[in-house]
């Protein structure tokens, strides 16, 4: 997949894209660069966790992640086609029962109809472990998420166009004690595109959403029974912006802006409304030194059964000091503050709302074996303080691993 399409994707499709992932991120799919029309991903990486679990006094483990995929791509005159179908074993060395086997199938495919009518369409379906840091107790939760998003576009001048689009997304949980947050969420966009050529391209759209769950919360995020069970449906509006600029191979800024309300059918005194969005950026200070990062507001932590949204806000930053043709150095540091204020327990209780801070850093060195096969060894500290100490953890992890599609 070129660097144009991914970016146009990632500007469409992704409501937490620029968001800071205070976890272990699982094994990912290395950069396509010229590759040819099918080419196989595989990749595996061993993790050393000193708190596994994330919680508490949790115990150390090795993790071994492993990923085997297929990767299809194809232009037929003004359409392009992408498939991508792959598999994530998981094996935990000491705590075998939290083994798993993770999978993503996904479709992609960008239409031209002439020169007014363009579009696009995706389909996504992908099984990974919840984040224990995300839902605690050390539970063992496997998620399956499905997504489908439509977009129709016509020009009505050389540079702007009108779009509309819908896109559906649906949850579902292992563990009966995550079930209440199984849900389905549907959005529906309509608005305007600039695209005047070049590195500039912006959506200007007015998005629905709405949500409904199946099955009702019954705890809140302190692990205490509600008094009476909340359906935590909702209903979103949100005017939007997104912007894609690129004024460079190297040089590349995106970002979403938007103000938006949401209310809730069951204790609407957790109605939110508020400006949302960030920016995710790369500039080359130097031949050898790009800087990159990201900050982001965001409300869209839908997974957890505690709370029905989480106000993120978080920082990081990502440079890249280029050692040498081959090897490259890449920190990271990170900070992120999470406000539970979609817990219905806290309205109904009156007691304070959970606040966590979250803090990571880390430093990865990466030598490029060859042109399609990049090894790496990282070492990263991430930490949590919650002004419910129940919750406060640190983990220390070191990794190694190599990847490389062929």
């Amino acid at each position: 997949m070129n660097r144009k399409t991914l970016i146009r994707l990632g500007v469409s499709l992704a409501l937490t894209s620029l968001s800071f992932q205070a976890r272990t991120q699982p094994v990912a799919m290395p950069a396509a660069g010229l590759d040819p029309p099918l080419s196989i991903d595989a990749a595996l990486d061993l993790e050393y966790h000193s708190n596994v679990f994330r919680i508490a006094d949790g115990p150390a483990d090795t993790v071994a992640r492993a990923l085997l995929g297929l990767r299809f791509e194809r232009e037929f005159s003004l359409q392009r086609l992408s498939l991508t179908a792959f598999i994530t074993p998981v094996k935990y060395f000491e705590q075998s029962a939290y083994d798993y086997l993770g999978y993503g199938v996904a479709a992609l495919w960008d239409i031209e109809v002439g020169r007014p009518v363009f579009g696009q369409l995706a389909v996504r379906l992908a099984r990974d472990q919840t984040p224990f840091d995300l839902i605690g107790l050390a539970q063992n939760n496997l998620q399956d998420l499905r997504m489908a998003r439509g977009l129709l576009g016509w020009r009505i001048t050389q540079a702007w166009a009108v779009i509309g689009a819908i896109d559906t997304w649906s949850s579902d949980n292992s563990l009966d004690s995550q079930k209440p947050a199984n849900y389905t969420r549907t959005g529906m966009e309509a608005g305007v595109r600039y695209l005047p050529g070049g590195a500039l391209e912006m959506d200007i759209v007015w998005r629905h959403e709405s949500a409904r769950y199946p099955n009702r919360q019954v705890f809140d995020s302190v692990g205490n029974l509600l008094p009476a069970a909340v359906d935590n449906a909702y209903d979103q509006n949100t005017p939007l912006a997104r912007v894609s600029y690129r004024p460079s191979d190297a040089t590349r800024i995106t970002g979403m802006a938007g103000y938006t309300r949401r209310s809730y059918e069951n204790v609407p005194q957790r109605d939110f409304s508020g400006v949302t969005g960030g920016i995710d950026a790369e500039w080359p200070a130097t031949a050898a030194f790009l800087l990159r990062g990201s900050i982001l507001r965001s409300i869209e932590v839908a997974e957890l059964t505690s709370a029905n949204y989480i106000d993120v806000r978080s920082l990081n930053l990502r440079p890249v000091w280029q050692l040498s043709g081959r090897s490259a150095l890449e920190p990271l540091v990170g900070v992120a503050g999470r406000r539970y204020l979609g817990d219905p327990g806290f309205v109904v209780s009156g007691s304070p709302v959970r606040v966590d801070r979250l803090r990571e850093a880390g430093l990865r060195l990466r030598y490029d074996l060859g042109r399609r096969t990049i090894a790496h060894l990282e070492y990263r500290y991430l930490s949590r303080s919650s002004n419910y100490p129940v919750n406060d953890f640190k983990d220390h992890w070191v990794g190694v691993g190599v990847r490389g599609s062929f």
